[in-house]
């Protein structure tokens, strides 16, 4: 799915995303999303912890909560150009940045699988391409199944629903 249109100014993305939420929800989106900005703050002081990956979901909650702070994550000078052309191309992604997230979903995915393989379903002597010497607890491997079978819903999810943006 490619872009359709282009938003070009900050009042444009408010007007078209911002939307108001009764007082309780209200309450909440704005604790989460604050939440969230704690956490985005650290990233721009720690290296290796996410920052925009803090940043998009609280500019969603930002986004049915508060116009405010919804305007503050689209214009902070850490990550508020990352924000701004992800809501201004109309909420998409690059190519390449949906290329990494499936790669890192599918390893992540086999990764834990694996573990949780050799935790609960190996027992002492199994090998992973015979069942029939698995002795542990989860002989029929479910656990390891089940972490596989959400990793290719989001793989699929990111391929067929995230909107790809043909340029960066």
């Amino acid at each position: 799915m490619i872009q359709k249109e282009r938003v070009e100014s900050v009042d444009d993305i408010i007007e078209k995303y911002a939307v108001s939420s009764n007082p309780v929800r209200r309450i909440i989106y704005v604790t989460i999303g604050c939440i969230c900005m704690v956490f985005a703050g650290i990233g721009v002081i720690l290296p290796g912890w996410p920052t925009v990956s803090w940043a998009v979901p609280a500019a969603f909650l930002f986004s049915l909560s508060n116009e405010r702070l919804f305007r503050f994550t689209l214009t902070n000078r850490f990550f508020g150009a990352s924000l701004f052309e992800y809501y201004a191309t109309g909420k998409t992604l690059p190519s390449h940045v949906k290329a990494i997230i499936t790669i890192m979903i599918g390893a992540m995915s086999t990764f834990s699988a694996y573990f949780v393989w050799t935790v609960s379903t190996r027992g002492e002597e199994g090998k992973l391409l015979q069942p029939n010497t698995w002795t542990g607890a989860d002989e029929f491997a479910l656990g390891a199944f089940t972490i596989m079978g959400v990793g290719v819903l989001g793989i699929l999810y990111v391929i067929l629903k995230v909107n790809t943006r043909s340029s960066d």
